[in-house]
């Protein structure tokens, strides 16, 4: 069996760690271009679309636990693996760790600042490197998911009935352009395009994600982060909801407020602003 290993591991880390034949390291890519390739890009590593790994192949829900543990299987992770997953870019690694708990898996790793940060330290890239890997010789054990994992996820009507109750606090990671209603995709997109309004949900707090990384894409210092959090008033929430535009940059909050400042009440809103922004009946703010 493979030792623990912590939630968040640097790019130092996983450098030291990186000709081990039991390491199953896993790009988590944005792209379905993904599909075209079997190699990530740190050494040894394999590439996934994220959506192939995240997601029910007919149904916009998370894929079950007994998905997870054969499409892991597929890409070598199993029982005897160190896994560790990065994203390109880094928050689609963030939520794929969100999904896995959401289903009771756990001592899986994610690489703080994806890609990016791997590449900003100059650290060799597959092309540079080749490391041979020792697929899993078994799946994963199928988890049973307890109802604190469960709690990760809250779903439309859970969101609607804490926004009429007012008894949570809604934390917006999306860009300001989003979040005042100019847009209602990033600035990046070339097309503004995700869901039928613009505006956010009501009462929830401007969070941008990128307050918690820093210019490599890594997570700012743990104190930064609690300053940032503290401004929001989630030191002192009893419930706190992230969401976003496909909830991705969302499930960054979510790791760095429960792995690094070690809140227990947090939720994330799968669906988010796409969902939210299309739905008929609900209110929206600007």
């Amino acid at each position: 069996m493979p030792q623990p290993i912590q939630t968040v591991i640097s790019p130092e880390d996983l450098l030291a760690r990186i000709d081990e034949p039991g390491l199953a390291l896993l790009e988590i890519n944005a792209s379905p271009e993904a599909r075209k390739r079997e190699a990530g890009d740190l050494p040894g590593s394999r590439i996934v679309y994220w959506k192939d790994l995240a997601w029910d192949d007919s149904r916009r829900l998370l894929a079950t636990a007994e998905e997870f543990s054969e499409r892991l299987f597929r890409l070598g992770a199993g029982e005897d693996s160190t896994i560790v997953l990065y994203g390109e870019p880094t928050q689609f690694a963030a939520y794929l760790i969100w999904a896995l708990r959401v289903r009771g898996y756990r001592n899986i790793a994610y690489l703080d600042g994806g890609l990016g940060a791997w590449k900003a330290l100059g650290y060799p890239t597959s092309a540079e490197r080749s490391v041979e890997r020792t697929p899993a010789a078994r799946p994963l054990s199928v988890p049973t998911a307890s109802e604190a994992d469960e709690r990760n996820l809250i779903g439309r009507d859970g969101v609607l009935a804490s926004v009429e109750s007012r008894d949570a606090l809604l934390l917006d990671f999306r860009s300001p352009e989003e979040y005042s209603g100019a847009r209602v995709s990033g600035t990046e997109a070339p097309i503004d395009h995700g869901a039928e309004r613009h505006g956010r949900i009501p009462g929830a707090r401007h969070f941008y994600f990128r307050e918690l990384l820093d210019e490599t894409g890594r997570f700012r210092p743990v104190e930064e982060i609690r300053a940032a959090a503290q401004k929001r008033g989630a030191l002192e929430a009893d419930r706190i909801i992230n969401y976003c535009r496909l909830a991705h940059r969302s499930t960054l909050g979510w790791l760095a407020l429960t792995e690094l400042l070690g809140l227990s009440n947090v939720r994330v809103y799968d669906g988010s602003w796409t969902e939210w922004g299309s739905i008929v009946g609900v209110p929206v703010e600007k």
